[in-house]
């Protein structure tokens, strides 16, 4: 679920927060059942942000994704064992989906830009501008194929390993047990890792 569609419980559900959801899901997934960087007890911190019930007095879900999108904080620390593609397709995802939530630009950026592009300034210099970065991230949220265009790039530019087989991480002792519950119903439902758990020793969560 989008960080707009969890911080307001009125806002009608958009093709846009749709988009987001994709990326949300492709880092939940990519976290639990991948090996990576913080593998381990430190992986229920980045995925309490995921669930959608956790709340209190300080912070909901959707300010824990926000912040994770602002701040960068997946792509800047977890890296994907032997998969760099996945690395890159998350961290290119999250740059532009964070425009959604940047402080938007302001007119004299917006008329810099302008008189930039007015100017026929070299298209290199024009990269490095912070109000054309912005710009060309909301182009290419409003591109009705960019979601699907950016998932082939990236499928199409390398193989996955051979024999990629789900590899479920520990979430530690901080996730909640409705996550943990939910993770059981997922397993079912992946071929292969069912029987994983039991060959492997693990077993499924005892009481209540």
């Amino acid at each position: 679920m989008s960080v707009a569609l969890l911080r307001n419980n009125k806002k009608y559900n958009e093709l846009e927060d749709d988009r987001e959801s994709y990326l949300h899901v492709l880092t939940w997934t990519a976290l639990r059942f991948t090996n990576h960087t913080i593998s381990g007890g430190s992986t229920s911190g980045f995925l309490r942000a995921f669930d959608e019930e956790y709340e209190d007095e300080r912070v909901k879900g959707g300010d824990l994704k926000k912040g994770f999108l602002l701040g960068r904080d997946i792509p800047r620390a977890v890296k994907f064992d032997h998969r760099p593609k996945l690395d890159a397709l998350i961290e290119e995802l999250t740059e532009t989906f964070a425009v959604h939530y940047e402080k938007p630009l302001s007119d004299d950026h917006i008329q810099g830009l302008e008189r930039a592009r007015a100017g026929n300034v070299d298209p290199f210099i024009m990269r490095l501008l912070p109000a054309f970065d912005y710009q060309k991230r909301l182009d290419d949220l409003a591109a009705p194929s960019w979601l699907v265009d950016t998932f082939h790039r990236f499928l199409d530019a390398d193989t996955w390993p051979p024999l990629d087989k789900a590899q479920k991480q520990l979430i530690g002792i901080g996730s909640s047990k409705k996550q943990a519950r939910d993770q059981d119903k997922l397993e079912l439902w992946i071929p292969g890792m069912k029987s994983q758990r039991l060959s492997d020793g693990s077993s499924s969560h005892s009481g209540s």
